[in-house]
């Protein structure tokens, strides 16, 4: 028996089991627990002695070692290839050749860390999406939000561009903080500086629980400060980066309502001296440049496009597609203008409702006006990001120093009513495809 630490071999009442027949040459060990008391019987027909039956106990125990360091050996060995697999050699490579100019230290931590620090990623932020899930956690001391990807088609110069143009990006005002990343997953984790858990998406579309909601002035702040991350990536860099994928589920807004623009991987680069970059498309079904899908050509009005979805998500309150009424939003204003007639109709009943009056309406004519430019069909039409972000921080700010109300509802009219399909023939016949030189 196991009795306060000690043990005691029982036979059952039976002097002769340990000498029983040397014919029979099978053994069975197996315990019993009742309580505090476990009782080992051992009931072996063979010639053993009480040195035997401790001999193979030890035996047993370092088998069992054995065999413990060897999974324990392999788990290491595993997580050694995630991380040269995810690019570790690479990165390493970048972390610490980092250029002067930005000294913001980007960490690799370990996968125990991660694991411990959300608890097994226990708290999920926001609904996730095919690129990966957001978690909240707690590490050496300071609340973090850990994005860990997800798919079967993630590549590792995703993870490198992310890292390296948010780790430029950290010291803006109205970007996520990068603080690391962990690579010993099978696929890799980015981990940020915590500042809230509330998903753009989510608060818009009262989803996963959200219960906050967003005031006209909260709506038109995150749309100038996002315009203005966006104009930076544009202008800022020696050559523009072109984010991609602009839409709410990569902006998260912290506890004092600032926007936070983070999830860089799929952003690219232009050539120098180059307007326009031939790339495979990347980006969200709904927020897509059209002219960008049926091309493959990346410029800066791609992400004005894109943009200027968001800009139109955040006066409506509406999903860019699959609303249970209208299969898309263009469906949905092109009802409100043939029905209503009128400007109520476009808006969030939730920003009606704050009785903001005429100064008000005028600020979402005008942001409205701004919206549906973003998102016309050709590229030489829309405004560039610079000029875009100009005009809202003239919305905000001077709201007096708009067209008076109704003064531009016809040309709001046809801005919507205007084509929205590229086809290739179109495409190929037109010799605009390149953007002029934005006025900076």
């Amino acid at each position: 028996m196991l009795t306060g630490g000690y043990l005691a071999v029982s036979s059952d009442n039976n002097p002769n089991w340990i000498t029983a027949p040397p014919s029979i040459r099978s053994s069975l060990l197996y315990c019993t627990g009742a309580r505090e008391e476990w009782s080992l019987t051992c009931k072996y027909f063979g010639d053993w002695s009480i040195s035997d039956l401790f001999t193979r106990m030890h035996f047993f125990m370092r088998k069992f070692r054995i065999r413990r360091n060897f999974f324990q050996k392999s788990e290491k060995k595993k997580k050694e290839e995630h991380y040269w697999k995810n690019g570790g050699a690479l990165l390493t490579d970048l972390i610490t050749t980092f250029g002067p100019r930005y000294k913001i230290p980007i960490r690799h931590f370990s996968a125990e860390e991660i694991i411990s620090a959300t608890n097994g990623f226990r708290e999920m932020v926001g609904t996730g999406d095919s690129d990966g899930r957001m978690y909240s956690g707690f590490l050496e001391g300071r609340p973090i939000l850990v994005k860990k990807r997800e798919g079967d088609d993630w590549i590792i110069e995703k993870l490198i561009r992310d890292v390296t143009i948010n780790s430029q990006m950290n010291h803006h005002k109205n970007v996520l903080k990068l603080l690391g990343c962990c690579l010993e997953f099978e696929h890799p984790a980015l981990i940020y500086d915590f500042c809230g858990t509330d998903l753009l998406s989510d608060i818009l579309h009262d989803e996963y629980d959200c219960r906050r909601s967003l005031s006209w002035t909260s709506r038109l702040r995150i749309a100038s400060e996002i315009a203005s991350v966006i104009s930076y990536l544009h202008n800022a860099f020696p050559t523009p980066i072109i984010f991609r994928d602009i839409k709410p589920k990569n902006v998260i807004i912290d506890q004092h309502g600032v926007a936070k623009l983070f999830a860089f991987s799929l952003s690219i680069s232009l050539p120098p001296g180059k307007l326009q970059v031939e790339d495979d498309v990347y980006g969200t079904f709904g927020y897509l440049d059209p002219v960008y899908f049926v091309s493959n050509i990346v410029t800066q009005k791609t992400d004005v496009y894109s943009f200027g979805m968001l800009l139109l998500q955040l006066l409506t309150g509406r999903k860019i597609l699959y609303e249970i009424d209208f299969p898309t939003i263009f469906e949905f204003l092109n009802f409100c203008i043939d029905d209503t007639a009128e400007l109520d109709g476009l808006v969030d009943p939730k920003i009606l409702g704050e009785g903001g009056g005429v100064e008000q309406m005028e600020q979402i004519q005008a942001y409205l006006h701004l919206a549906l430019r973003c998102v016309l069909r050709d590229q030489e039409d829309r405004p560039f990001i610079v000029d875009v972000a100009k005009q809202l921080r003239k919305i905000e700010r001077y709201p007096h120093q708009l067209p008076p109300l109704g003064s531009t509802w016809n040309t709001i009219c046809s801005l919507i009513r205007a084509p929205r399909t590229w086809s290739r023939s179109r495409l190929q016949s037109d010799s605009s495809v390149s953007s002029p030189t934005p006025s900076v």
